[in-house]
């Protein structure tokens, strides 16, 4: 395969969130350890998610072992799930490990140690 076949694409974002039919997750350190708290989707009358029950929490220090957890246990359905997944315990893991605030879905800040 020669260079000009290789097709190039812009990354952009996707603007539609598409709720995971399996649920979502709440993740944050706590004393040096990564805590995914997985939840069930309690949809309403319209269908639409608002909240969940807590049915499942994966701790652990590595985000490697804890996505290999969160796969086997099938707690994701949809690939963009499992690569967001992947990139805030890749996230909180770094914060773990070099005494930094990590808040879900928020940018990790080098400067600012808890």
């Amino acid at each position: 395969m020669n260079e000009a076949s290789i097709k190039e694409i812009e990354a952009t974002r996707n603007p539609k969130l598409v709720f995971d039919e399996k649920g979502f997750f709440v993740i944050y350190v706590k004393d040096g350890e990564i805590c995914a708290e997985h939840y069930q989707n309690v949809t309403h009358s319209n269908d639409t998610v608002e909240t969940g029950k807590l049915d499942t929490m994966v701790v652990g220090q590595a985000a490697l072992a804890m996505c290999h957890t969160i796969m086997r246990e099938e707690l994701v359905s949809r690939l963009e799930h499992a690569a967001y997944i992947g990139r805030e315990l890749q996230k909180a893991e770094f914060a773990a490990k070099n005494g930094l605030e990590y808040v879900q879905d928020e940018e990790l800040l080098l400067n600012v140690k808890r």
